[in-house]
């Protein structure tokens, strides 16, 4: 059995859906900031980043695309993703990869340029510079689904679909702001939220509805 590691509203959000949506056992551990900062954790995932997967072997695996990756490799009957080998498959993996490594980073120096800043302004130069590259990456994305939607692999649902939802989540300047400009990941996006098997898991992480924040 699986064991997911979670924080309400973090990355293990789409890790959270992809299992819903397979109805495979596991084990949810709830985290709370303070827990994921200690120790012990590091031993489970030594950035001590969130999500991470304890398998079944003892053994855990962290980064939110590789877990979506394995989950549904691990599970291809279930149809969240397109035939191993395929070449549609490998536009699946590109696709979490692109956005694992492009837009969640982004993101998240939006939110806060302190990791990578010594001064305030240059905390407040990361900020807006990350927040741009984010919308350059989220204009991408709109554009393929534009030309090739409704989802991001064409005609199919699939978890890259749940994994760009997470990040609408968290968009700048506000997830309510990012899909009023971007059309057709709103519509990505009002398609998970209404998905029957994900309410119970959507509802946990506050996710249900929009929320309109923005960034301070």
């Amino acid at each position: 059995m699986y064991k997911l590691y979670n924080v309400k509203r973090w990355g293990s959000i789409s890790a959270h859906l992809v299992l819903e949506e397979l109805e495979v056992p596991y084990q949810n551990v709830w985290l709370t900031a303070e827990q994921v900062r200690a120790p012990e954790f590091r031993e489970i995932s030594p950035l001590g980043l969130i999500p991470a997967l304890g398998l079944s072997d003892g053994r855990a695996i962290a980064e939110s695309a590789a877990i979506v990756a394995f989950l549904t490799d691990s599970h291809p009957d279930k149809g969240l993703a397109p035939p191993i080998g395929s070449d549609d498959h490998a536009q699946y993996l590109s696709l979490l990869v692109f956005m694992a490594v492009n837009l969640y980073p982004s993101i998240n120096l939006a939110f806060d340029g302190g990791p990578l800043a010594e001064t305030e302004e240059q905390n407040a130069a990361i900020r807006r510079k990350g927040g741009q590259h984010s919308l350059g990456v989220f204009d991408i994305l709109e554009n393929r689904l534009a030309e090739d939607g409704p989802f991001l692999l064409g005609d199919n649902y699939s978890a890259a679909d749940i994994y760009l939802f997470m990040l609408t989540l968290w968009a700048y300047p506000s997830e309510r702001a990012v899909l009023e400009r971007y059309p057709h990941i709103a519509k990505v996006a009002e398609h998970v939220r209404k998905r029957p098997r994900l309410k119970a898991a959507l509802d946990a992480h506050g996710a249900l509805a929009v929320q309109t924040a923005e960034a301070a």
